[in-house]
C-alpha cells in the first residue's frame, strides 16, 4: 500500500508530555543523529497519540450512530472501542469465526489492531510520529516538505512555554462559603508547560501493510475524516485549555464515505452489539 504523507500546522500551542520537572510539564523530545554525526534533540508527537485520535473518533462515532445508552456497555467493551482492549484471559485458542466477523462488521478494529480475551490481533495500519519541520529534521522529511521555509529554522525557534495559575478561592466571591478556621494557607500555584509554537508545521505518514484489505483502506479514510472534520484535528495533551489544535493537509476528508459507514453501522446494530459482547466479554 502507498505511503501517504500529511502535515499538521499548529493553530494553537502543542504539548505532548514527557513527565514533569517541578511545576513544569516537559515536552516530549527525541534524540536524532544528524548527517554530520552530531546529535540533536527535537520535539515530536508520537504515532501512538495519532492512532489514539483515530480510534477515539471512530469509537465516538459508533456510539452516537448506534444510539448506545450511557452506562450500557461493560468496561471490556469500552476498553476495546476506545483503547484497543486488553488481554484478560490465558490460553492460545483463537476463534477464527469471531475474527472473520470482526473483519465483516467492525473492520476498523482489525485495521487499528485490538486485544480481547486471550487474542491479540495486529492492525494493518502503520502510523509514524509527527516530526517537527525544522533544520534538524530536513534530511528525513519528504522533498516537498523539506524545501519549505520552516525547514530552514532550528527546532529551538519553534519551542516556547505556556503558563497558568490555579487561583486561591479565598480571594473570590466563593470564599464567603469557607470555614475560615479551617483555611490554613493559600492554594494559589503557578504552573507551566513546554510547547511547540502556534504556526509550527509537523509532518507524518500513514501506510497500510500488504495484509490490509479494501475494507481497511476504506476504514482508514473514514477514520481520517472523523478525526479531522473540516481539516482540523486535536493532537497531544492540554486540549481542555485550547492547546493541540492543528490544520491537517494531505489526508483529505470525505463526508460521503462517513455517511456510507454510518448507514452500514445502523443496518447491523444488533449484530455489532452482540459481537462486541462476544469479543470483549
Amino acid at each position: 500500500m502507498s505511503l501517504t504523507y500529511y502535515t499538521a500546522t499548529a493553530l494553537t500551542p502543542l504539548h505532548h508530555g514527557a513527565g514533569t520537572a517541578g511545576n513544569t510539564a516537559l515536552l516530549r523530545t527525541e534524540q536524532i543523529i544528524q548527517p554530520d554525526g552530531t546529535t540533536a534533540t527535537v520535539p515530536y508527537i508520537s504515532g501512538n497519540s495519532i492512532r489514539h485520535g483515530l480510534r477515539s473518533a471512530l469509537a465516538w462515532h459508533l456510539a452516537r450512530t448506534l444510539n448506545i445508552e450511557p452506562g450500557s456497555l461493560s468496561k471490556p467493551v469500552v476498553d476495546l472501542l476506545w483503547s484497543g482492549g486488553a488481554i484478560t484471559e490465558t490460553g492460545s485458542q483463537t476463534n477464527l469465526d469471531t475474527l472473520r466477523r470482526v473483519e465483516e462488521l467492525l473492520p476498523h478494529l482489525a485495521m487499528l489492531g485490538y486485544s480481547a480475551r486471550s487474542d491479540l490481533a495486529a492492525g494493518t495500519v502503520r502510523i509514524s510520529p509527527l516530526m517537527l519541520v525544522c533544520a534538524e529534521n530536513a534530511w528525513r522529511l519528504p522533498g516537498h516538505v523539506a524545501e519549505t521555509a520552516h525547514a530552514l529554522k532550528r527546532a529551538a525557534a519553534y519551542r516556547s512555554e505556556e503558563f497558568g495559575t490555579r487561583h486561591d478561592i479565598t480571594t473570590t466571591p466563593a470564599g464567603r462559603y469557607l470555614d475560615m478556621a479551617q483555611t490554613l494557607a493559600s492554594t494559589q500555584m503557578i504552573y507551566d508547560w513546554q510547547t511547540i509554537k502556534s504556526g509550527a508545521v509537523l509532518c507524518g505518514s500513514m501506510q497500510l501493510t500488504p495484509a490490509a484489505t479494501e475494507q481497511h483502506q476504506t476504514m482508514l479514510a473514514v477514520a481520517a475524516s472523523l478525526w479531522a472534520p473540516d481539516g482540523v484535528a486535536s493532537v497531544g495533551a492540554k486540549s481542555s485549555t485550547g492547546a493541540g489544535m492543528v490544520r491537517i493537509d494531505g489526508l483529505g476528508t470525505d463526508p460521503h464515505i462517513v455517511d456510507a459507514w454510518s448507514a452500514r453501522l445502523k443496518n447491523t446494530r444488533a449484530d455489532i452489539l452482540d459481537l462486541l459482547t462476544e469479543v470483549a466479554g
